[in-house]
């Protein structure tokens, strides 16, 4: 059987004022961006659990554990590449799990449609485009209370804790709290306390995989996985994985220069 051809290399990295020394191993062929995300995976759990660090020196412990499914029915967006990777787990499950999860999906778009709420959400953000205001902020948050307050939970989540989660997505991997748990199921800015993290890969990786499929915001949203991934194909193009990585790490880190340390190959 042919092994894929890995790159290897120590990485030093500063982000947000925090440093990082990884040893990251990566595709050296050109590859989908989905094929670096156990990479990127495994670079979010770094930051988290180094903000974490901080906030236990401070004082503040993590409010959130096991079977604490609060956060799991509110609007998250997701990266086009993760939306691909899960909908194929989605196809590798046992056919009667496949089936429940892929009913809870459709059940819960279709809850939100007849709201009319994706079509709302994609009017706010056109909106956007022309600059933030305080009345618009205010209409944001109505508008994600609005979600949360249905109590539609992730078609993932069972007995209130993630049944995929060493496969979870990158926001799922960044959102903690030091705030009461019990505060989620109606989150606010002033009774949620977010866990402050170095950078938000989420976000890098988002920026780094869009293409035009997803010119409407709301067609990522985590509830619609399985439509999107049904109404178009994978359009991300095939990159080194050294590529991938330098350009993940200039949006992760906002510098023309990320401090990636040349790698070196190896059989893998």
């Amino acid at each position: 059987m042919e092994t894929e051809e890995m790159l290897s290399g120590d990485l030093k990295l500063d982000i947000g004022g925090e440093h990082f020394e990884l040893n990251l191993t990566i595709p050296a062929a050109p590859v989908k961006p989905r094929r670096m995300l156990p990479v990127f995976q495994m670079l979010t759990n770094q930051i988290v659990a180094r903000g974490i660090e901080r906030a236990n020196e401070e004082g503040k412990a993590i409010s959130c554990k096991a079977a604490c499914g609060a956060c799991c029915r509110q609007p998250l967006l997701i990266s086009e590449a993760e939306v691909f990777d899960l909908a194929d787990l989605i196809e590798s499950m046992p056919f009667e799990r496949r089936t429940t999860i892929k009913q809870r999906f459709r059940e819960g778009r279709e809850y939100f449609e007849k709201l009319d709420w994706f079509n709302r959400f994609d009017a706010m953000s056109e909106r956007a485009k022309a600059g933030p205001s305080d009345e618009l902020g205010r209409e944001f948050v109505a508008l994600l209370s609005e979600y949360i307050a249905q109590r539609v939970a992730c078609p993932f989540l069972e007995d209130e804790s993630c049944s995929i989660y060493e496969d979870r997505p990158l926001i799922c991997r960044e959102y903690l709290v030091t705030s009461p748990a019990e505060n989620c199921a109606a989150p606010r800015p002033d009774n949620t306390a977010k866990l402050p993290i170095s950078g938000s890969a989420a976000r890098a990786f988002g920026l780094l995989v869009k293409t035009e499929n997803s010119a409407k915001p709301s067609s990522l949203l985590l509830i619609r996985l399985l439509e999107f991934a049904e109404t178009h194909t994978d359009r991300s193009m095939e990159r080194i994985g050294p590529e991938w990585t330098d350009d993940f790490l200039r949006l992760l880190t906002d510098r023309k220069d990320p401090g990636l340390a040349g790698p070196k190959a190896e059989a893998a």
